[in-house]
């Protein structure tokens, strides 16, 4: 991708997986064996996969219907995940192996490089007994409990349990702690098959990542498939469930985080979502409250890397944001849309300055990228803003439907993204052509209008 000329600090597609390869790539635990030029590893027992898998056999009726095969499910989020990774054309295939009087599921991928040969390590380590196998702990606990689990269960929509499926696993630049994932994600087959994480892509590239799934690796701290809004009052806690090693839940967060944060006795940063994700956070490293642009470090265990992170709002936050002053009924008194994209921005900036050179102060990092989206934002930072606010807002008549005429409209009105209450703008004002397809920030090719 050509770098816009109103974005500054984006990276190369080259030198991003350059970076990602030299740090998730280091010292591989175990060897992978090849065959006819692939990777083969054996996952584990299919009766344990089958549980940690969406699949027909415990999926709510829903649900089951889009998880029939268990092979074809284990092979689909696999090639996600590669694909995810720059692995180009990946091609997994899934069987079934007697081995030791167990049934087991053997992977193989092609083609064999460097990114592959790491599957063969994580790959099964995100499904053993201390990670994946905590979080199917923890959902059993709940259900045992009474009035614990789905305990106002909606018409069609019921909770089940769903991993961070289909992600970057070797090359990912950040992890993402949020709450939990909404039912379109299982139901779509796609962890990213939503507005939250569509609209943060599009921040991702407006604020300079070439690559924005390479920063998408998440952690929920619940993971459950829920209804989208007003579910997580009802949802477990997630320390109790999904954060102890008592008997009423299991330890899933903090060596699931560990796994895809830890590189070659370093840590990829991790970014905090939302207050009921910033509320678990705090708790898990030891802080009364964490609010939105703190940062700092935790360790994630005793003997793990300092993990640096940084705390903001929930990636839909600006979605239910209007302008100030807005008088539609849907604004109610949200009307924080410019400085709350700004925050992001900031997050944003954070996420990608922190991956580029590991080690830096995270305050530090942070008083930096205050000053680049909100102390100080320049033309072409002010006009980034201004076209994601034009794309986000709450109030229909507010929003601009393309790029093209958020584009336009912040041009013609001096990058104020709250010049009026629609999304006119005159042609002849127009200071700024639209900049060509391949010359926009990587996610703007798409409004996520789709989602809304």
């Amino acid at each position: 991708m050509t770098t816009p000329p109103f974005i500054m600090g984006a990276r190369s597609r080259a030198a991003l997986f350059a970076l990602a390869l030299t740090a998730a790539l280091a010292t591989p635990q175990v060897q992978a064996t090849t065959e006819s030029d692939g990777v083969v590893y054996d996952l584990g027992s299919e009766s344990t996969l089958r549980n940690l898998y969406p699949d027909a056999s415990w999926l709510p009726a829903a649900y089951a219907g889009d998880y029939t095969n268990l092979a074809e499910t284990i092979e689909h989020y696999t090639e996600q995940s590669l694909r995810r990774d720059g692995v180009e054309a990946p091609r997994v295939d899934v069987r079934f192996v007697d081995r030791d009087s167990t049934r087991t599921v053997r992977v193989t991928i092609h083609p064999e490089n460097e990114i592959t040969r790491r599957y063969a390590d994580l790959h099964p380590a995100f499904f053993d007994s201390d990670h994946a196998g905590q979080a199917r702990a923890g959902v059993e606990a709940c259900k045992a409990a009474k009035g614990c689990w789905d305990p106002k269960p909606r018409q069609g929509q019921p909770w089940a349990m769903f991993l961070p499926l289909g992600l970057p696993m070797a090359t990912q630049q950040t992890v993402l702690f949020l709450d939990y994932p909404p039912i379109p994600a299982l139901t779509g087959r796609d962890y990213l098959n939503n507005y939250t994480m569509c609209r943060w892509g599009r921040v991702m590239g407006a604020a300079g990542a070439d690559t924005p799934t390479a920063f998408e690796t998440i952690v929920d701290a619940r993971p459950i498939a829920a209804p989208g809004s007003g579910e997580s009052q009802y949802l477990p806690d997630p320390i109790t469930r999904f954060d102890t090693n008592t008997a009423t839940g299991a330890d899933y967060l903090s060596p699931m985080l560990r796994l895809l944060t830890e590189t070659d006795q370093a840590s990829r940063p991790v970014a905090v979502f939302g207050s009921d994700a910033r509320n678990a956070w705090a708790r898990m490293v030891g802080r009364t409250s964490v609010d939105v642009l703190d940062a700092g470090t935790t360790h994630l265990a005793k003997d793990a890397p300092a993990t640096p992170w940084i705390a903001t709002n929930h990636p839909d936050v600006t979605s239910y944001n209007c302008c100030p002053g807005d008088p539609a009924s849907r604004c109610g008194d949200s009307h924080n849309l410019v400085a709350d994209e700004k925050k992001d921005f900031v997050a944003a900036c954070w996420l990608i300055t922190m991956s580029e050179k590991p080690g830096q102060s995270p305050e530090t990092v942070r008083q930096q990228c205050e000053n680049r989206w909100m102390n100080a934002p320049d033309d072409q930072a002010q006009q980034a803003l201004c076209v994601q606010a034009k794309l986000d807002n709450n109030n229909p008549a507010a929003t601009c439907r393309s790029y093209t005429d958020a584009w336009n409209y912040c041009s013609a009105h001096n990058t104020n993204a709250c010049a009026s209450y629609d999304c006119h703008y005159d042609l002849d004002k127009v200071s700024q052509p639209v900049p060509a397809p391949s010359e926009r920030p990587a996610g703007w090719g798409q409004t996520c209008n789709q989602y809304r």
